[in-house]
């Protein structure tokens, strides 16, 4: 099952992008957890042994604002990555990884210090094809996949001709997430949010200890929630619902939610699977 860490932070938290690769020790977590000794640097599309990565990326001329690494081996395409970079348009920082299922299984051993940094809004874990199936839209995608989406609504792209095609509607699926100003609406079945999180959606913490199909953990600085055993892969049954509420609970007094959006999400009734 491959895993997909997703990582959010106020805005120019980290000018030196490394700073951030630093503080997590990613070149030890690598080496000691994944058992690596290089990795490829995508900004150079090279490999490189990773007591060196930190070195070459400080040279002049490179992208300091950023880090990217894969695999090196690089098995499949995109199937691993290790990635920050500023979402200015959002106004937001994000940290992903993904493919690296040890180093998101063991991150008790490397994320503290950036689960505790001041300036951190939101982390979600999730199954990554799970995540992939409920954010695709592209038709052709599902069905190289064997996705079916008879059941799922289509919509225009919104693109002018000759480039505008029918799409799926993923705002049905409750694993969707959209980009908002500030932060990423979407859940996952384990969550930790920081202080800035309710206030950038305008939740008070206390409606976190008011429902009971929710654990609440506070750990320092930052607010564990979980609500499901493992990472959401079904949008059917107790998890679409669970998925759903999380949602309306985390999002809906934001100023920035699509109320019919919600509605959409909730009326929706997709076969049983």
């Amino acid at each position: 099952m491959n895993l997909k860490l997703n990582i959010n932070f106020l805005p120019n938290q980290f000018p030196r992008a490394l700073t951030l690769w630093e503080l997590a020790d990613f070149s030890r977590a690598l080496m000691d957890i994944e058992g690596l000794t290089r990795l490829i640097n995508i900004d150079t599309c090279r490999t490189i042994k990773i007591e060196n990565f930190v070195k070459s990326k400080d040279k002049v001329g490179t992208r300091p604002q950023t880090f990217s690494i894969d695999h090196p081996q690089n098995v499949k395409s995109f199937s691993h990555g290790l990635s920050f970079m500023p979402m200015n348009d959002w106004n937001f920082d994000q940290l992903l990884i993904w493919g690296f299922d040890e180093l998101i299984k063991q991150r008790e051993l490397w994320w503290r210090p950036v689960l505790q940094h001041p300036g951190l809004l939101m982390v979600r874990v999730m199954q990554e094809d799970y995540d992939i199936q409920q954010n695709m839209d592209d038709i052709r995608y599902h069905e190289s996949e064997g996705w079916n989406h008879a059941h799922l609504p289509k919509i225009s792209n919104g693109k002018p001709p000759p480039i505008d095609e029918m799409v799926i509607d993923t705002r049905v699926n409750p694993g969707h997430w959209r980009f908002k100003p500030g932060y990423i609406e979407g859940v996952s079945s384990e969550m930790w949010l920081g202080q800035h999180f309710f206030k950038h959606v305008g939740l008070d913490k206390q409606a976190l200890y008011d429902v009971d199909w929710l654990e609440v953990t506070e750990l320092g600085n930052v607010t564990h929630i979980k609500a499901y055993h493992k990472p959401f892969d079904s949008d059917v049954g107790e998890q679409r619902d669970l998925q759903i509420k999380l949602r309306k609970l985390l999002f809906g007094q934001s100023p920035h939610t699509d109320d019919p959006e919600f509605k959409l999400l909730s009326e929706f009734q997709p076969p049983m699977r």
